[in-house]
C-alpha cells in the first residue's frame, strides 16, 4: 500500500506541475474528477484492472467512456494503467487535489458531529474555522453518532474535540486516577 501511495504522489506532483505550467489547474481538476468517477463504475474498474485484457482494449473503452476529458489527464491515467497502477488512480487524484488546495491557500477541515449540521450552524462554524486557520477552509462533514453530542474538528494535523464522548472519557480518566 505504501508503494501505491508513493507512486500516486509522484504522478500527482508531475500532473500538478504540468497543469500549473499551462495554467490549467481547474481543467485538470475537473478532468481527473470525471476520470475518477468513470473508473468508480465497477464494470469499467474490473476491465481496467484485469491483467488478461489487452491495454489497447482498455484504452479504447476508457476513451469512449470519457470522450469529453482533455488529452493530457486522460494520457496520464492511461499511462498509470499501462504501468500496472490503476489502483493508484484515486490516491493520485486525492494528492492532486491536496496540492491544488495548498497552492490556493485553502485548508481542509473535517467536521464530525453526532447529527447533521444545519446551514446556519455550518456557515457560522466555517467562519470560525477560517479565523482559527487564518485562511479559507474547505469543509467536509461526517455524521458520527458515537460522539453522542457536540463536534470534533480536524484541520490538517490539529484536532479540536468538543464532543460529549471526549468529555465523558476525560471525566472517566480523572475519576479513575484519584
Amino acid at each position: 500500500m505504501a508503494r501505491r501511495d508513493t507512486a500516486a504522489r509522484r504522478y500527482a506532483e508531475a500532473a500538478f506541475q504540468v497543469a500549473q505550467a499551462s495554467d490549467a489547474l481547474g481543467r485538470w481538476q475537473a478532468d481527473l474528477a470525471l476520470l475518477d468517477e468513470a473508473l468508480g463504475v465497477p464494470e469499467l474498474r474490473a476491465l481496467v484492472e484485469h491483467p488478461a485484457v489487452a491495454f489497447a482494449d482498455k484504452e479504447r473503452v476508457l476513451r469512449r467512456a470519457v470522450s469529453d476529458v482533455g488529452a493530457e489527464p486522460l494520457n496520464l491515467v492511461l499511462l498509470m494503467i499501462r504501468r500496472g497502477r490503476p489502483g493508484a488512480i484515486p490516491a493520485m487524484r486525492r494528492h492532486f487535489e491536496e496540492l491544488v488546495r495548498r497552492q490556493r491557500g485553502v485548508a481542509r477541515a473535517e467536521i464530525r458531529s453526532a447529527l447533521p449540521l444545519d446551514e446556519r450552524d455550518r456557515a457560522e462554524l466555517e467562519r470560525t474555522l477560517e479565523r482559527l486557520a487564518g485562511r479559507e477552509v474547505e469543509l467536509t462533514e461526517l455524521v458520527d453518532p458515537s460522539l453522542i453530542g457536540g463536534i470534533s474538528v480536524r484541520i490538517g494535523d490539529q484536532l479540536h474535540d468538543a464532543s460529549v464522548r471526549s468529555r465523558l472519557e476525560r471525566l472517566r480518566a480523572r475519576l479513575t486516577a484519584v
